[in-house]
């Protein structure tokens, strides 16, 4: 036997035995698998949502199209997204009017929003940028440029059609991770208790205040929630959440607690099962809210903001690739401070900053001055209770919406409680 012979020989009696090694132990994962898929460990084996989804895959746990179609059928009317695409728009208008990229500061250079510099300064240096400041200044009205933080925000809507507040993010602010913007609206709501309003949270849920539930509020926000922020939103109640972009590192939390959150059905005082306007079972808490991604109410912007935040990554993480390691090469950084290293973060953050993104907000925000609802949309009224007049038209929830944004270009700041 040549040597050649005894090498492949050798080579194919370790393969062999490898290969026999790798199955036995696939087989032994395979078969440990298929015992832990039987059920639920004792204890979590009695809660419903669990049971049915522990077989069940990743992908089948983010996939909410069963669920919206039982929770929030009326998103297939066009009216209703019409409504929510309203709310929308003022959203995109808050977020320009109080538009702040400065994440590191307004010094320095921000090579990807170079339109946001602030004009009347750049003889001067250090140049500046511009951050949130207000077109007419004067008096009590001053600018705020040394704001540090990006753009993310939310807005909350009573059941009526009613705009409660709204917030953003504030982590850079209050050196937090933790002050985003919509557990800031929640705990906002929540500090409501003691004040005498006309909007309405949804019916009462066992001997809870009313103000405990807020089954009847919808939560706008520029992007996906996180685990904070849905968890937040789902120990307090909120209805539903509807988001202007995707959180590609958020792991879509909020579809997976949506789908094992245990909804029993909520009961008074009295024992008695509260019903909706559908006289459907209200869900007990805690819940989770329907996430409501802007696709499902056709919002263009959704698709935009997602397409614009994958080509900012990609660039990024290829600029740092081809230049990070040299300070001095500084092309397609998102930040490059007069000392120090550039930053070449991909984060969705610092994409929140630049003039790409910036521009996608403002033809969104457009829209809430230009939008002319159809005929049939105007007069129309969700959920469309003939005994409640409270309910807002989408014409009044349009003007509203255009009320509310002349008064928060006058007396809304970032950061603070504003008048209801």
């Amino acid at each position: 036997m040549s040597d050649d012979n005894q090498v492949n020989r050798r080579d194919f009696i370790a393969g062999t035995t490898a290969a026999a090694s790798a199955a036995s132990a696939l087989g032994a994962a395979a078969s440990a698998s298929a015992q832990s898929l039987l059920a639920p460990p004792p204890g979590f084996d009695t809660q419903v949502p669990l049971v049915e989804n522990w077989n069940r895959q990743l992908g089948d746990l983010v996939d909410v199209t069963s669920g919206l179609r039982r929770d929030a059928p009326e998103l297939g009317h066009p009216a209703v997204r019409d409504r929510h695409r309203i709310f929308c728009y003022l959203l995109m208008k808050l977020i320009v009017r109080f538009w702040n990229g400065n994440k590191r500061g307004p010094l320095g250079t921000y090579p990807l929003r170079q339109a946001q510099i602030d004009r009347p300064q750049l003889p001067e240096r250090p140049q500046r940028y511009r951050g949130d400041m207000m077109s007419n200044p004067g008096g009590l009205r001053v600018n705020w440029d040394r704001y540090l933080g990006h753009n993310i925000a939310c807005i909350a809507v009573d059941g009526n059609g009613e705009i409660i507040d709204f917030d953003f993010n504030h982590n850079d602010f209050f050196r937090s991770s933790a002050e985003h913007a919509e557990s800031r609206m929640v705990r906002r709501l929540f500090s409501l208790t003691d004040v005498f309003d006309g909007w309405k949270t949804g019916r009462k849920v066992s001997d809870k205040p009313h103000i405990a539930s807020l089954n009847d509020v919808t939560l706008y926000t520029s992007l996906e929630s996180c685990a904070q922020c849905s968890g937040v939103m789902s120990l307090a109640g909120v209805r539903q959440i509807i988001y202007l972009q995707n959180d590609f590192t958020a792991y879509k939390i909020g579809n997976i607690m949506y789908n094992l959150a245990n909804r029993g059905a909520g009961v008074d005082s009295r024992g008695d099962a509260i019903l909706d306007w559908q006289g459907k079972p209200v869900p007990s808490l805690p819940g989770a809210p329907i996430p409501i991604a802007g696709s499902e109410i056709q919002l263009d912007e959704f698709k935009k903001l997602n397409d614009a935040n994958l080509v900012f990554a990609r660039n990024i993480i290829a600029a740092k690739a081809a230049n990070g390691k040299d300070p001095t090469d500084v092309e397609g950084a998102f930040f490059v401070p007069d000392r120090g290293r550039p930053d070449f973060d991909p984060s969705i953050t610092s994409f929140l900053c630049t003039d790409v993104a910036l521009k996608i907000f403002q033809d969104g925000a457009a829209k809430l001055d230009t939008l002319n609802l159809d005929p049939a949309s105007r007069d129309w009224k969700f959920p469309n209770r003939p005994d409640n007049k409270d309910i807002l038209t989408n014409q009044e929830c349009l003007d509203k919406a255009r009320a509310f944004f002349v008064y928060a270009d006058t007396e809304g700041y970032r950061g603070s409680p504003h008048k209801l």
